[in-house]
């Protein structure tokens, strides 16, 4: 009899939760504030879904709220660090982060950098509610590199001065990371505004060539490590190809689990080194 009930409050809790998430419903709402509102109303919705497919429906339905919001032009803000319970280990890092975001949207990021500017906000927010949980590395690195890889073009946007552009060549990014699960290839749904990112890093910056290095930990064999290198660069490369980069731009190094970012002993499993590093070359 305990466990039926048991079951018939998670089955009630499961259901409520539910109620208040019609995802597809809010994503599918006209926009009705600018340009910005709208990315945000994409990427929470984006964010929604995600965390609706792992089982974290209290998430999943504060992003469909601001999703919700977005869409009306209700201004939803950068969620405030004092809403989660972020480890200290992590605080100082993304405490400088998000008045470095603040600081871009004062200088008019919101309205020169819309598109950007909203991955900036939900990327933040992403790593944020990521950071609290402090369970899956994977999703904490993707949230993010998506968050610093949007800031980094609207800064870009908002920075002073076609003339002073001229002035100098300009810099190429920095390099972009997209990380994977264990023993997989597979682009997650947290690595896609990465691979975004590194489009619209190729577009504004126009790079001579963009050079991918591919690596694997050191859990399991060499052999193995190298071919599940190439399986995650190959992926990288199709999602390029598909947003419209031309081969011929792309340099590819398979690394496998030698020179790893994240040096270990052998045998040891590190999110670190599950992972494509994305360098832009300017060709000087």
């Amino acid at each position: 009899m305990r466990a039926k009930l048991l079951f018939a409050v998670s089955a009630a809790a499961f259901l409520g939760a539910c109620a208040n998430m019609d995802i597809p419903g809010v994503r599918g709402m006209a926009d009705e504030g600018s340009a910005f509102d709208a990315a945000l109303h994409q990427g929470y919705s984006d964010l929604a879904q995600a965390e609706y497919e792992e089982a974290d429906w209290v998430d999943a339905r504060y992003f469909t709220n601001r999703a919700k919001m977005a869409a009306m032009g209700q201004d939803t803000g950068p969620q405030p660090l004092a809403d989660r319970d972020l480890p200290e280990n992590g605080l100082s890092e993304i405490s400088v982060a998000r008045a470095d975001m603040i600081a871009a949207f004062d200088a008019g990021g919101r309205d020169k950098s819309p598109q950007a500017a909203g991955r900036t906000q939900v990327g933040f927010d992403c790593w944020m509610q990521e950071l609290e949980e402090n369970i899956q590395q994977e999703d904490i690195d993707n949230c993010r590199a998506a968050f610093y890889q949007a800031l980094a073009i609207v800064q870009a946007d908002i920075a002073p001065s076609e003339s002073m552009a001229k002035a100098a060549p300009m810099m190429m990014p920095e390099p972009m990371n997209i990380y994977f699960a264990f023993d997989s290839a597979v682009l997650g749904d947290k690595a896609m505004p990465v691979v975004t990112g590194i489009v619209e890093a190729y577009e504004k910056y126009d790079p001579k060539m963009i050079s991918l290095t591919a690596y694997a930990d050191r859990a399991g064999d060499a052999m193995y490590n190298d071919m599940l290198a190439k399986s995650r660069v190959d992926a990288v490369v199709k999602a390029l190809r598909d947003h419209g980069i031309s081969p011929s731009k792309l340099a590819i190094s398979i690394s496998g689990e030698a020179n790893v970012p994240v040096p270990t002993a052998d045998g040891v499993a590190e999110q670190g080194n599950r992972v494509v590093t994305v360098k832009f070359e300017d060709g000087m």
